[in-house]
């Protein structure tokens, strides 16, 4: 090695192939998983639509059950959102993707 000179480390250092196909993993596993508002809109859409057809079918009791269930899980993803750092529009923001993002999915 020459005198002076420093070993390549850290970002400089070009990836080696273990390191190039854990980006790539991990590239396709965020595309898989990418929710959007669009698709959290759908979701909520379904979801009222599936407490209403749920109060037609079995009452209001089974309507306030699935409907507490679905605000339970919400008000958990915004208090998880909160712990993580984020607060008022990011984490209601996030809450609501989280809650409601299988709808881009479909």
């Amino acid at each position: 090695m020459e005198r002076g000179a420093e070993p390549r480390g850290g970002a400089e250092r070009a990836p080696n192939a273990y390191e190039r196909v854990l980006a790539e993993d991990r590239r396709i596993r965020r595309e898989l998983f990418r929710v959007s508002t669009g698709g959290a809109h759908a979701g909520l859409a379904m979801t009222v639509l599936i407490v209403t057809l749920v109060a037609s079918a079995g009452g209001a009791r089974w309507a306030l059950i699935v409907g507490g269930v679905v605000v339970f899980w919400f008000t958990a993803a915004l208090w998880t959102a909160a712990r993580g750092g984020l607060r008022g529009r990011a984490a209601a923001v996030r809450a609501y993707l989280l809650t409601f993002g299988w709808g881009s999915w479909l």
